[in-house]
């Protein structure tokens, strides 16, 4: 089986992904194997349901050994062990490859993350001066954008999509995920100059940006500077201001941005906090206030910069 680079550790997989890079003399962390022999699970409780668009749903379910992903699309449903080493994929006739392997690197390694102790958020990281920054936001809110854009200036990439942090980490750091990053046309075509919507709505084609150069990668998981939640406004006032959260905001804050905060549901709600408040309260979480304007994004690009240019990496608690 091949092993692939992935959240600073080793997925070892029946399936290829040719998204992923690939992993030399590397320890698995995961393995993901396949099974065409489903047997109704015993003892399931459902956790959650959440809506991934399309008229689509995935739950989530508690086993008395681990969880499982159930997806209503061709793709099939998801077992991961109880310490998130082994997933277990049962496929669907005819599944949709594409679509599997997008489940893999989301929910279902989020999922598996989530059994080992780590809390995964929405949101995409670079590094800047050897500290890592996350910006967490919703769809359609420049996430992806700004990251992709502070690695064109010379930040390294260290995930798009899912951030994953492990509360108990000295000091705490943010762990690399997916080395590409997925632009809706509009961003795409200014950030790279190209239009992969061909004149259709930017909102309803995405390219994927999946070879970057390997020294805008971060290999290894980085001690945090910040984490910013995105607050976009229509360009009229200062290009990027920054507002620092008290403790119990920000890490009610990183519930609301938990990557499968819908899934896990009220029975998993006290452990998701946990995490949160553990992080909250030695990483600096800021509101940042930004021009949602391409022709200004540059300038948020050189503010971000500016601040964490020579900036220690907070190791204390947060007041």
């Amino acid at each position: 089986m091949p092993d692939y680079s992935i959240f600073g550790s080793c997925l070892r997989s029946e399936i290829a992904f040719p998204e992923l890079r690939t992993a030399i003399n590397a320890a698995p962390r995961w393995r993901l194997e396949i099974s065409r022999q489903r047997h109704p699970p015993v003892g399931t409780a459902l956790l959650g349901t959440d809506d991934i668009g399309g008229g689509v749903a995935v739950r989530l379910y508690k086993l008395p050994g681990g969880y499982l992903l159930e997806y209503d699309d061709n793709t099939g449903s998801f077992e991961v062990s109880a310490d998130g080493g082994l997933i277990t994929w049962f496929p669907v006739p005819n599944a949709d490859s594409v679509m599997v392997r997008l489940h893999v690197i989301g929910r279902v390694l989020a999922t598996a993350l989530h059994a080992a102790g780590l809390f995964c958020l929405h949101g995409s990281g670079v590094v800047v001066e050897g500290g890592a920054i996350g910006f967490l936001a919703p769809r359609f809110w420049g996430k992806s954008t700004l990251a992709m854009a502070l690695a064109r200036a010379g930040a390294g990439l260290l995930s798009d999509d899912t951030l994953a942090v492990h509360p108990d980490d000295v000091p705490v750091k943010l762990w690399p995920g997916v080395h590409s990053v997925r632009l809706w046309g509009d961003s795409a075509e200014r950030i790279a100059g190209d239009d992969p919507a061909e004149g259709a709505s930017p909102f309803e084609v995405k390219r994927t940006f999946t070879r970057l150069p390997e020294h805008l990668l971060a290999r290894e998981p980085v001690p945090v500077s910040a984490i910013y939640l995105l607050a976009p406004n229509l360009g009229t006032g200062p290009v990027a201001q920054r507002e620092s959260l008290a403790p119990v905001p920000a890490a009610a804050a990183l519930v609301g941005h938990a990557k499968i905060g819908a899934l896990l549901g009220r029975s998993e709600a006290p452990v998701v906090l946990d995490r949160a408040v553990r992080i909250a309260s030695r990483v600096p979480v800021y509101r940042l206030d930004l021009a949602r304007d391409f022709a200004r994004l540059s300038a948020v690009v050189m503010q971000l910069t500016e601040w964490h240019r020579g900036a220690t990496v907070h190791e204390g608690p947060v007041r």
